[in-house]
């Protein structure tokens, strides 16, 4: 019965998020941010002292008021994803250039033709590139973490695909078809500022130690791929920006030597990214460096 209500649930939510005008749909889940912050103090108090630190780091002010703001928009900005991840798969195929634009499109296009690792974050919403990509002919697989309730990771299976997009891959049986992928000349998309197992390559994110999973990086390295880091900011309702960066790092005989300095290069690419909107970074809603695992672990 729960398993049931949980799909009946989700099938609403899903028909009530697309079937709304832009801007009401925009106006509920802002109400839900902003509800979400007053009633959150601990998840706040956590966003507010990551989000302190890369403000700092970036030149940013960090006055009390400031960071209130700023937290603020945080969580409407987070409200916003989870509206849009419902919202993205229903943008009309033959409009998608309306929600969705890549910068340097001329650029990127011939590097990903070849097969490309594209290296993502928690930020803004990655959804609508890889509709973009998807669109545009070319093959996507992203691998994701299987989550429970079960019923919950179907629908994000089934949803986030829809015959568009990237297709979702479990990461546990993701190896081979991201080989393959690469290969044929296809993008394999992967989230890679968070470390989720903790067992990754120590890296310094604005200022502080943290781990990056090594992933993306043995991956470009195993293929012989490039590795690209791409944001995709919002910038308005149902409009997003899609930004690259290559990681270029000299090639030496040793493989993890190599892999290691990628991922750090790979992290001063997100670094970057994050610094331009930071209150669009929703892995701050995490325990993101060092010491603040420890703490949460304790």
């Amino acid at each position: 019965m729960r398993g049931l209500l949980l799909r009946a649930g989700l099938w609403l939510a899903d028909l009530i998020a697309r079937s709304l005008p832009s801007r009401v749909a925009y106006l509920v889940a802002d109400l839900g941010g902003r509800t979400w912050h007053r009633f959150a103090p601990r998840r706040r108090a956590l966003v507010t002292e990551s989000l302190t630190r890369v403000c700092a780091a970036t030149g940013r002010p960090t006055d009390p008021a400031t960071m209130r703001r700023v937290v603020r928009n945080a969580f409407v900005e987070h409200a916003r994803y989870y509206l849009e991840l419902l919202r993205a798969p229903h943008y009309p195929r033959d409009r998608i250039d309306d929600f969705v634009s890549a910068e340097d499109w001329d650029r990127l296009e011939p590097i990903l033709r070849g097969g490309a690792v594209v290296a993502s974050l928690h930020l803004g919403n990655f959804e609508p590139f890889g509709h973009l990509l998807a669109d545009h002919g070319f093959r996507v697989v992203a691998p994701v973490e299987e989550i429970r309730p079960r019923e919950l990771f179907d629908f994000m299976l089934a949803h986030r695909g829809a015959g568009r997009g990237a297709q979702i891959i479990p990461l546990a049986k993701s190896r081979r078809p991201m080989v393959e992928v690469l290969r044929a000349g296809g993008v394999v998309g992967m989230i890679a500022d968070r470390d989720l197992a903790e067992d990754g390559i120590p890296v310094s994110m604005f200022g502080l130690p943290t781990t990056l999973p090594a992933g993306p990086a043995a991956l470009a390295l195993m293929t012989d791929r490039p590795l690209l880091v791409a944001s995709c900011m919002r910038v308005g309702p149902d409009r997003f920006v899609g930004r690259t960066w290559m990681v270029e790092t000299p090639r030496t005989d040793d493989r993890r030597a190599d892999a290691e300095a990628m991922t750090r290069e790979m992290g001063r690419h997100f670094e970057t990214a994050i610094g331009q909107l930071p209150e669009q970074w929703w892995a701050s809603f995490q325990p993101y460096w060092t010491d603040q695992r420890r703490r949460g672990s304790s």
